[in-house]
């Protein structure tokens, strides 16, 4: 008999909840396309990780890479359920590699503004001396309001699995998503669990699996 572990038997579930969901999306089910996304959402997860480095291409370091990832799996659960038009898992990575291109050259650029920031800068200090709002200024006020959308999209995924969280049993699975959800990258899940990298991974992977299976066993 085959095993779940078998790549044809994943990839046999995850081609019908793709169907699953493209039906309700057809259908105009608004619940049942929330519903249907958990599951999509579940099965591109464990991936994120080798699309983001696959977009990139080691032009970010690790924090910027798990910064990425965080911000992929948040977009992918939320904007690309809205966005994305196409009825096959190739089209679906595809999606997740143009969305996860983004967000790279955002974290690169954010984390450039970032040490920017931190060294002090010739514009910033004639802008202090003359009062004059140079490049760096606008580039800080426009990071803001970057980081403010961001914010309200952490917001929303917390809102769509806030509900979810009771029906977690493991104390440890809970602070999983918990972290996750606030931004938290896999090193400080690491260490905020004291447990290895590839621990920490598992651990939010099973976490979402969990979750996917309680909103598809209650109906939600």
């Amino acid at each position: 008999m085959a095993s779940l572990d078998d790549p044809a038997v994943v990839g046999r579930h995850e081609d019908e909840h793709l169907r699953r969901f493209c039906a309700a999306r057809e259908a105009g089910d608004r619940a049942r396309m929330v519903r249907c996304w958990g599951e999509v959402v579940t099965d591109i997860a464990p991936r994120m990780d080798g699309i983001v480095f696959a977009v990139h291409r080691g032009q970010l370091d690790r924090d910027e890479h798990e910064e990425a990832v965080q911000d992929a799996l948040i977009k992918v659960a939320t904007n690309l359920r809205e966005t994305f038009k196409g009825t096959s898992m190739g089209e679906l990575v595809n999606a997740t590699k143009t969305l996860a291109f983004g967000i790279c050259v955002d974290t690169q650029r954010r984390s450039r503004r970032r040490r920017e920031h931190e060294a002090g800068s010739f514009d910033a200090a004639r802008a202090d001396d003359e009062g004059v709002v140079g490049t760096e200024t606008w580039e800080m006020a426009q990071a803001a309001r970057r980081d403010a959308v961001r914010r309200d999209e952490r917001r929303q995924a917390e809102e769509d699995v806030a509900w979810l969280f009771d029906q977690l049993d493991a104390a440890r699975d809970r602070r999983v998503m918990e972290l996750t959800l606030h931004g938290a990258q896999l090193p400080e899940i690491m260490d905020d669990l004291g447990v290895s990298r590839d621990n920490a991974y598992q651990l939010r992977c099973r976490a979402m699996k969990k979750l996917a299976k309680h909103r598809k066993e209650l109906g939600r």
